[in-house]
């Protein structure tokens, strides 16, 4: 059976992991529209401790262009560090240039990031969702 990992609060760390890094790089090579992802990976660097984890991922329509250097993610999730949800949602709305924002409570975060919930009191801002059209 999968074990299951608990995501309650925790003590904020400024290193970020080489999985993190790649997601980052991916970020960077992401330019569509108004999403400006050299932009964006850099104001994630530079403000680290707002956020635990953000991630870009893609669907299957990334194949069909893949060769050709296209990465067709539209929407960035990013985990927040307790105590800066105000402060990242007001970075992301002030310099992302993003069609939508909103914020996906613990409920659902749980459910969706695979998480047990243990350690998780209610909260309505866990996961920043961030989308352009």
């Amino acid at each position: 059976m999968r074990q299951i990992k608990n995501v309650a609060p925790r003590k904020y760390s400024s290193k970020i992991s080489k999985a993190q890094k790649f997601q980052l790089e991916v970020i960077a090579r992401t330019n569509f529209n108004f999403c400006d992802g050299r932009r964006i990976a850099e104001l994630l660097k530079g403000n680290r401790r707002m956020w635990r984890a953000a991630l870009m991922p893609l669907n299957l329509i990334s194949l069909r262009d893949m060769e050709e250097d296209c990465w067709h993610a539209d929407t960035l999730y990013i985990y927040a560090e307790d105590g800066y949800q105000h402060s990242m949602e007001e970075l992301v709305r002030e310099q992302f240039n993003a069609d939508e924002v909103h914020w996906i409570g613990s409920s659902s975060a749980v459910d969706i990031m695979g998480a047990s919930g243990e350690g998780f009191e209610e909260k309505s801002q866990v996961v920043l969702s961030v989308w352009w059209d």
